[in-house]
C-alpha cells in the first residue's frame, strides 16, 4: 500500500482553526509568548516576544524557555498532517543552541522529515534578529484516542 504524501494528508480546516483558536491556548505556549503564524503541508511558521522576565542573570533568554517553544511547534506541525482526535507526544527532541537568544522577537519553523502514521520526524530552527540561535530535532509520536472510559484511578 503506498503512503500518503504530506500533502495527501494536510488539513487545510484543522490549520486553520489552529491558527484561529490555538494561539489562545493557555499555559506555557501562551507563557512564552509564541503564536502560530502559517502553516503549509508538513510546514509551520511562528512568532514569539521574548519578556523581559526570561531573562537570565546573563542577559540572555533562558534556554527552558526557547526549548519550550520549540517542543512545542515540532508537535504542533504534525496537527493537520494526523486524524481528528489523535494527539501528539514529543518522544525525543535534540537541541543545538548556537547562539544568546536576548528578549524580544523570535521567529521560528518546523518542518516534517519524515512520516508514518505513528510517528514523524521534525525539524526546527529559531532566528533572533535575523541570526541562527537553536536547531532541533526531534521524533512526535503519533496517539490514537483512547477507546471507552478513562481508567480507573
Amino acid at each position: 500500500m503506498k503512503r500518503k504524501t504530506l500533502e495527501e494528508r494536510y488539513d487545510a480546516t484543522i490549520a486553520h482553526h489552529m491558527l484561529t483558536f490555538g494561539n489562545d491556548m493557555p499555559g506555557l505556549p501562551q507563557y512564552v509568548g509564541v503564536r502560530l503564524v502559517r502553516f503549509e503541508a508538513g510546514q509551520l511558521w511562528c512568532e514569539a516576544d521574548l519578556r523581559e522576565e526570561l531573562v537570565t542573570p546573563s542577559g540572555n533568554v533562558h534556554g527552558g524557555a526557547v526549548a519550550a517553544i520549540m517542543d512545542h511547534i515540532t508537535g504542533a506541525v504534525i496537527y493537520p498532517l494526523i486524524p481528528q482526535g489523535y494527539w501528539g507526544a514529543t518522544t525525543e527532541l535534540k537541541l543545538n543552541y548556537i547562539a544568546p537568544v536576548p528578549a524580544g522577537k523570535l521567529e521560528a519553523t518546523a518542518t516534517v522529515l519524515a512520516m508514518t502514521n505513528r510517528s514523524a520526524v521534525v525539524r526546527g530552527e529559531a532566528h533572533a534578529g535575523g541570526r541562527l540561535v537553536c536547531a532541533v530535532q526531534g521524533t512526535i509520536s503519533i496517539v490514537a484516542p483512547r477507546q471507552g472510559p478513562p481508567p480507573a484511578a
